[in-house]
C-alpha cells in the first residue's frame, strides 16, 4: 500500500470533495462545508477537516471539533447537534471485497493514529454505513454501540398502515392542529432550553448554532416544523436537516402543555415532510428509554452505530470520566 498523507482543511476549503463526500457511504451534509463553517462560526475552539491521501486519491476525511475540556486541555470532541462526526471513505470503487476491507482498515488506522497523535482525548460516531472499526480497536481505542431509527419514505397510505392502532389513532386525531413548516428555527431555541432545565440538564446547542441553523434553513439545507395551540402559540418543534441521502431529526422539543397526541402527530407531519422529499427519515438516536418508547412507535428500522473514544493514557481516563461528572 501506498503511504497516506494528511492534509489540513478548513471548512472553506472542501469545496473540491464535494462530489467525492457524495459518492462515498459515509458521506453526509455533516462532513460538509456548509456544515463545517456553520460549527465554525457557532462554537469555541477550532473546526477543520482532516484530508488523507495516497497515490492522488482522497482515502478518508475525517471532521474535526478542536476545544479545551478540564482537566483534559485540547480535546477533539463531538459537537452538539451533530448525530454523525467520524471518517468517512470512498465507494467500493469495484474492488474485491478482501482488497476493498485493507484499502479501508489502512485509512482507519492512519485516523486513528493522527487523532491520536494530536489530543489526549478524542471522540468521533461513525455513521452507520461504517459497521467495521476493528482498526480503532486495534489502536487502542473504545467502541460504544448506538442505536438510532430509519424511517423509510413509503406511500402515505402504506405507512399509516404500518403504524400501531393506538399511534394511528393519535395521529388522525391530531390532524385539525395548526403545524408550520419554516425556514426560521429560532423558536425551538427557547423551548429546548425550557425541556433542558425542566431535566436539570444543559441545552445542547449554544445560541450561535440556532442562529446558523436559520441560515443553512434560508439556504434549504434545515427545515423547522412547529406544533401550535389554539391561541397560536408554538407548543412543540422539530428542526430537520437533509442532504441527498436522508433527513435528520436533528433536534426536538416541547412544552408540558402541549395537548395530548400532538407531539406524535407533529412527528408523523415531519416523518412525511422527509418522504414527500423522497428521503428516508434518520430519527437520530433511540438510547434513552423515554425517547425510545415515544420513536419506536413510527416503525424505523433499528440501526446501531460506534461511537469511539479515544484516551491517550490511564490518567486522561479517568480525567475524562470526572469530567462527566461534573454538574451540568
Amino acid at each position: 500500500m501506498a503511504r497516506i498523507t494528511v492534509k489540513e482543511l478548513g471548512a472553506g476549503e472542501l469545496a473540491p470533495y464535494a462530489a467525492w463526500l457524495a459518492a462515498s457511504p459515509q458521506g453526509t451534509v455533516f462532513a460538509g462545508s456548509a456544515w463545517l463553517a456553520a460549527l465554525a462560526g457557532a462554537l469555541p475552539g477550532r473546526v477543520y477537516a482532516l484530508a488523507f491521501e495516497a497515490d492522488g486519491r482522497t482515502r478518508a476525511l475525517a471532521p474535526v471539533w478542536e476545544t479545551r475540556r478540564p482537566l483534559l486541555g485540547r480535546v477533539a470532541a463531538i459537537p452538539p447537534l451533530t448525530p454523525y462526526w467520524g471518517p468517512a471513505l470512498p465507494p467500493e470503487e469495484g474492488l474485491r471485497p478482501e482488497r476493498r476491507r485493507a484499502r479501508d482498515h489502512e485509512a482507519l488506522a492512519a485516523v486513528a493514529a493522527e487523532l491520536g497523535r494530536r489530543y489526549p482525548y478524542a471522540r468521533v460516531a461513525c455513521h452507520p454505513a461504517l459497521p467495521d472499526v476493528r482498526p480503532f480497536l486495534w489502536a487502542g481505542w473504545r467502541a460504544e454501540v448506538r442505536f438510532t431509527a430509519v424511517i423509510p419514505p413509503l406511500a402515505e397510505e402504506a405507512y399509516l398502515a404500518s403504524l400501531g392502532s393506538d399511534t394511528r389513532s393519535d395521529v388522525k386525531r391530531a390532524a385539525r392542529l395548526t403545524v408550520e413548516e419554516s425556514d426560521d428555527p429560532s423558536p425551538l431555541a427557547p423551548l429546548a432550553a425550557a425541556t433542558f432545565a425542566r431535566q436539570r440538564m444543559t441545552p445542547p446547542a449554544p445560541a450561535a448554532l440556532w442562529d446558523a441553523l436559520g441560515a443553512l434553513a434560508r439556504a434549504g439545507t434545515a427545515t423547522a416544523y412547529y406544533l401550535r395551540d389554539e391561541e397560536g402559540r408554538v407548543v412543540a418543534g422539530h428542526v430537520v436537516i437533509h442532504d441527498a441521502r436522508a433527513a435528520y431529526n436533528l433536534a426536538a422539543a416541547s412544552d408540558p402543555a402541549a395537548r395530548a397526541g400532538g407531539g406524535a402527530y407533529l412527528f408523523y407531519r415531519v416523518i412525511r415532510a422527509a418522504a414527500a422529499r423522497g428521503l428516508p427519515l434518520d430519527v437520530v438516536g433511540i438510547n434513552v428509554p423515554a425517547v425510545a418508547a415515544f420513536k419506536e412507535q413510527f416503525t424505523g428500522a433499528l440501526t446501531p452505530y460506534y461511537v469511539l473514544t479515544w484516551c491517550r493514557t490511564p490518567a486522561v481516563r479517568v480525567a475524562a470520566a470526572l469530567g462527566r461528572r461534573r454538574p451540568r
